[in-house]
């Protein structure tokens, strides 16, 4: 996730904005020396000032209140709050996760989200937030919902198993020991032993792994404990403000296992503690045993099996940021051929390449890897089941909202495919007809909801919902309309023959310095037509918190001289609060249609004192009649400031060119497409070659409408039409006789009174 630290006072954005802050405040001597210059700068700058740490600090404290008071914690709500989990003070920390666990206590059915935020919240705990006490309370909880869900779903058992691996994860490393056996160690103990004989092995690995994490609770075994310091938290809500950690780079790194020794320091001394532990372990797949029976070794044996603790000493390397480290623990362990060992990293290589905490590079790279295990066979020799957990796992990541991660997850799915037997791709076609949200990861992808738990927070007005309707609405305005790109040229001396398409140019212009596109044209060239096309891919490109395109009609605005963006959102029913939001903090994209018919003589920009300090930010794309301008018409619309200095620079004008040919062609085959006329295209064009007059007439787009509308009224298709003499006010007539049919018509289908009737006829 790419972050944009605020500035002093600044209101932030995103909750993993607040997290980063915070964590550069928290570990700020841990990071010395990773950061990036920008990050560098704001950390120094920040330390001097002890109120803007206040405010973060009390911020943080706010979001988790608006949790607290949320009727209904749904993902995103659970997901955005515990993405503040590391950097959370202790009372802070402690009574988020009681609020989760009330949520789990109370709860009548499974509330699998908040059993979640508990996972994910213990995962990410700081050294010392975690009493015993309270670890085993936890445990107790869950243990007791495990056994009352015996009779339930596979996926609540399944997001129950995963839960009490966290909360068994976390007592090994806190040392937690004296577990009362008869009350809960061998309750839990036995309960996960009776599930070996389930046939799913994702529910099997799950309880397997709970199984073997609470043989080492009681225990002092727990070598990883090294290196789960506070550098495991820091680096995954950071990683795209830190320079100095490695990536995933598969491809420099399986080219050879080379300096090593440029991982973090101390990365090298706890792999070889790790790799020692592993060592003497002979490869399960050397015995020729399938997967599942590998897992269930691990169950009702009470004997430690050494995948687990080798999967928490490459897990402690992951999350402290030494990926080129945990690569070489993965690919040098002599359990590596372990299938249950090959599950776990997998799920590892998952959660990073979801999360999108971490910086895109690493995600990408460890989606990589996984294509790696998948296909290398002579290298992993890994069993059907594991490759079915990767090929779950990349479709879970092709359904990312993430594009980064979406299209090369994707991509790999189909290159997998495409290099596959006829009998590998029937067995990929499979997995991806299977649910993949059955079951989740252990890291969920973030999502901030709308309006987000910061958000309110802040106090901040929802907009981004009512931003939503609107796009909505407007997208479907456009109906049956035929819209053929308009052509322009630079100015009312260019020629037409320099002609430009108009919506490349006024594109160019968005993305320019520019402040003010002047759009000119002749009564019926199309200026109104192409603002609302110009509207409608504007909306159609929208992404949140991005420019907000405004269409105004002119002379539906009363004064528009004077606050015009405030009086159109309230023609849109924004409320004063949403109105003020958008004012401090969006830019807008002002598509104001109608100048001269709203009879203007204000230059709309510096009246209502566009982009001036504490004011409106747009930019503004403004039609005008060509004959309603006199010679120095610029001064009405080039920007200028409060002192009324213009500024030509930021100033740019085109104007609307006749049809060509082509486009003629074009616009009637598209108008014969959609409204099905008496003529075919064939007619209209004979017509249009026969009759000079009105071949030049259709040059003109709203002309061309009038003309396909009547000309089957005018002529049948067959007569002598060179004899034909087509004016401009032929068509009018008989446009409008044909106009006050139709009303007639849609009038006759509704009860008028008599007095409203005679009035009509």
């Amino acid at each position: 996730m790419e972050l944009k630290l605020p500035g002093v006072d600044e209101r932030l954005s995103t909750t993993p904005q607040l997290a980063a802050c915070l964590s550069l405040l928290k570990n700020s001597q841990l990071l010395d020396g990773m950061l990036e210059p920008a990050a560098r700068k704001w950390l120094q700058a920040t330390e001097k000032d002890t109120d803007e740490q206040e405010r973060l600090k009390v911020l943080a404290t706010n979001v988790i209140r608006a949790f607290q008071r949320e009727e209904i914690k749904d993902n995103k709500a659970v997901a955005e709050v515990v993405c503040l989990a590391p950097v959370l003070e202790k009372s802070d920390f402690q009574y988020l996760l009681r609020e989760l666990c009330k949520g789990i206590d109370q709860s009548v059915l499974l509330d699998v989200h908040q059993l979640d935020g508990i996972a994910q919240l213990i995962y990410c705990a700081e050294p010392g937030y975690l009493d015993a006490d309270d670890l085993v309370k936890i445990l107790e909880l869950l243990s007791t919902r495990l056994r009352a869900t015996h009779t339930q779903s596979t996926n609540h058992i399944y997001q129950l198993t995963m839960a009490a691996s966290r909360v068994l994860d976390a007592m090994a490393d806190s040392k937690v020991k004296g577990l009362d056996r008869e009350k809960l160690h061998e309750p839990l103990s036995s309960y996960l032993s009776e599930i070996k004989d389930n046939s799913d092995p994702y529910l099997v690995y799950q309880t397997a792994y709970a199984y073997q994490a609470l043989l080492y609770v009681p225990d002092d075994e727990t070598l990883w404990q090294a290196t789960l310091r506070r550098t495991g938290k820091v680096i995954r809500g950071v990683a795209g403000l830190v320079s100095a950690v490695k990536g995933l780079d598969l491809n420099g790194f399986m080219d050879g296992l080379k300096d090593i020794q440029q991982g973090v320091t101390g990365a090298v001394g706890v792999f070889r503690m790790t790799k020692s532990t592993i060592d003497a372990v002979t490869s399960i797949a050397d015995s020729g045993k399938g997967f599942v029976e590998c897992m269930k070794e691990g169950l009702g044996a009470k004997r430690k099996l050494t995948w687990y603790p080798a999967l928490r000493g490459a897990e402690s390397l992951l999350r402290s940021g030494q990926l080129v480290d945990f690569m070489r623990v993965v690919c040098e362990a002599p359990c590596r051929l372990d299938p249950v060992f090959q599950w776990g990293v997998c799920q590892l290589l998952g959660e990073v390449a979801v999360d999108s905490m971490w910086d895109t590079k690493s995600r990408q790279g460890a989606i990589m890897f996984l294509g790696e295990i998948y296909s290398n066979r002579t290298v992993w020799e890994c069993q059907t089941h594991v490759q079915e957990w990767i090929l779950v796992i990349l479709m879970k990541l092709v359904s990312s909202t993430d594009n980064d991660v979406q299209a090369i997850a994707n991509k790999l799915v189909r290159d997998l495919e495409s290099n596959a037997e006829s009998q590998e791709q029937a067995f990929i076609q499979d997995c991806r007809q299977k649910d993949h949200n059955l079951y989740q990861l252990r890291i969920v992808s973030f999502v901030m909801a709308t309006p987000s738990l910061i958000d309110r927070a802040q106090n901040r007005p929802d907009v981004e919902g009512h931003l939503r309707l609107l796009r909505k609405q407007r997208l479907m305005e456009q109906g049956n309309v035929v819209y053929i790109p308009p052509q322009a040229k630079a100015g009312l001396q260019a020629s037409d023959e320099s002609r430009f398409q108009l919506m490349e140019k006024v594109k160019e212009f968005l993305n320019s310095e520019q402040k003010v596109f002047l759009l000119l044209g002749d009564p019926g060239a199309g200026k109104s037509t192409f603002s609302r096309a110009l509207d409608h891919d504007l909306w159609d490109a929208y992404k949140k918190d991005g420019d907000i395109p405004l269409h105004i009609n002119l002379p539906a605005i009363d004064k528009p001289e004077h606050d015009i963006i405030a009086k159109q959102l309230r023609k849109m029913e924004l409320t004063e609060p949403q109105i003020r939001e958008l004012k401090i903090h969006r830019k807008f994209i002002l598509i104001c249609d109608g100048y001269d018919e709203s009879q203007q003589t204000h230059n709309l920009y510096t009246s209502n004192r566009l982009n001036e300090p504490g004011e409106w930010v747009a930019k503004m794309i403004i039609s005008c009649r060509t004959e309603y301008l006199g010679m120095d018409y610029r001064d009405r619309f080039q920007p200028g400031d409060r002192n009324h200095q213009s500024k030509s620079g930021q100033f740019q004008e085109a104007v609307m060119t006749p049809f060509s040919e082509t486009q003629i062609d074009v616009y009637i085959n598209e108008y014969v497409s959609i409204h099905q006329p008496l003529w075919e295209a064939k007619d209209y064009k004979q017509a249009l070659d026969l009759i000079p007059s009105l071949k030049e007439l259709v040059k003109n787009p709203f002309l061309m409408t009038l003309s396909l509308e009547v000309m089957p009224r005018m002529m049948d298709p067959g007569e002598h039409l060179s004899a034909t003499h087509v004016t401009k006010v032929g068509l009018y007539d008989h446009f409008i006789e044909h106009w006050l049919e139709r009303g007639k018509k849609r009038l006759g289908e509704k009860k008028l009174s008599p007095q409203s009737r005679a009035a009509f006829e």
